[in-house]
């Protein structure tokens, strides 16, 4: 799983649709939730919760162009449309992902918390329904090839 970049629990990785990476997510289907992405939520992923590597080693939040240029600057990457069209266009300029992949920290999504009609509960002191938020998991849950459902599921999660 590191080498699709998945580190920790709710990470969320970009991975090029090889044949070497397909069969590797087919290995861990039953552990993770993939599917293809729209623009809009590789975009929304990068403002809302990207991070970079900085010389240092440092995580430094996309804030400014300038960031950008300073560690990406020599693959033609100047801003973060730049960045956001590297991804998205990844199996055309395959040397500038793999920059930019290693340019970005791994994102780290919030878990996924819904609320059950079964885990509310009546206070025996109050007359108020206590709501309990709980995860949802239940037998298929949100494991395996998503398709383009990827994006309501990675949306709740942003």
């Amino acid at each position: 799983m590191k080498e699709l970049g998945l580190k920790e629990i709710n990470n969320c990785a970009f991975v090029m649709a090889t044949l070497e990476n397909i069969n590797a997510l087919l290995t861990i289907k039953n552990y993770v939730a993939y599917g293809n992405p729209t623009k809009k939520l590789v975009e929304d992923l990068i403002r809302k919760r990207g991070y970079l590597k900085t010389k240092e080693n440092k995580r430094q939040p996309i804030s400014d162009n300038v960031i950008i240029e300073e560690l990406l600057g020599e693959q033609g990457l100047i801003c973060i449309e730049d960045l956001i069209d590297a991804f998205w266009r990844c199996k055309s300029q395959p040397a500038i992902y793999k920059a930019a992949k290693d340019a970005l920290w791994p994102i780290q999504l919030a878990p996924l918390k819904e609320t059950s009609d079964k885990a509310n509960v009546q206070h025996d002191a109050k007359p108020k329904v206590v709501r309990k938020v709980t995860t949802r998991v239940h037998k298929g849950g949100y494991l395996g090839y998503m398709g383009k459902e990827i994006d309501s599921f990675v949306e709740q999660l942003i």
